[in-house]
């Protein structure tokens, strides 16, 4: 399995905070079968840690592989960062400063949840006008999602890729959460699944109760497209 989404980065955002975390966190990773991870900051935000594109992220993708090597962790660290919409998003797009993922064509994207759908579909269209594919990080747990999973139906049926949280299906994120995740999977709305770890003890990046419960509640979904072909496939740079 690929794992499109952790915060698995130390020191950069509100996940990891040290090296040590961010040890357990792939060592747990690798433990439930997953091979690569996306590393995956938050960026864009008010913290003073933006964590654009820049030679100091670059390199701590690159530190944290070694480091996982040294401890014989079987796990690849695939570069992204999640992007706030909010700011001037338009303008650093166009200056090229958010990592994609995998230096591919798709910038996973995350919104605040109480954003408007008017606001959040010009920030898909002009991640689109920048020929980019944006990867819209945990729709389900949007309020204007939640109340009219339409919208995010629409973003599928428009070729942007929906990205749900492990957590959501879970039933750790809410009760809506829960079951706009789960309408939406249904529907075959959704292309990718992710972790969206922050920690090895809570939201964590193992796999293992996602897997059971997709195989007891959701027998139509497909977890090998969910979980790896999609990933790789937006790892590589193809289309889903």
């Amino acid at each position: 399995m690929l794992d499109l989404h952790c915060h698995i980065l130390p020191g950069l955002d509100d996940g990891a905070a040290e090296l040590g975390v961010s040890l357990e966190m792939a060592a747990l990773a690798a433990d439930s079968g997953v091979t690569h991870v996306f590393a995956t900051p938050h960026c864009n935000t008010r913290n003073p840690q933006k964590n654009f594109r820049s030679r100091e992220l670059i390199e701590a993708y690159t530190a944290l592989q070694r480091e996982l090597d040294r401890a014989d962790i079987p796990i690849r660290i695939l570069s992204g960062a999640e992007v706030l919409a909010r700011g001037h998003f338009a303008q650093h797009l166009a200056a090229g400063d958010f990592m994609t993922l995998n230096a591919s064509r798709y910038l996973l994207v995350e919104f605040y949840f109480d954003e408007s759908p008017a606001y959040i579909e010009d920030c898909l269209a002009a991640v689109e006008a920048e020929g980019l594919v944006p990867v819209v990080a945990h729709p389900e747990r949007y309020f204007c999602v939640q109340h009219a999973p339409e919208l995010a139906q629409r973003w599928a049926d428009a070729g942007r890729v929906l990205q749900l949280n492990k957590g959501s299906l879970l039933g750790d994120l809410g009760e809506d959460a829960y079951i706009t995740a789960a309408l939406l999977l249904r529907r075959g709305a959704v292309s990718v699944i992710a972790s969206d770890a922050h920690h090895f003890r809570f939201r964590t990046p193992h796999m293992g109760a996602l897997l059971d419960c997709l195989a007891r509640r959701f027998p139509e979904a497909d977890p090998a497209l969910l979980l790896r072909e999609n990933p790789l496939r937006i790892a590589k740079d193809q289309t889903l």
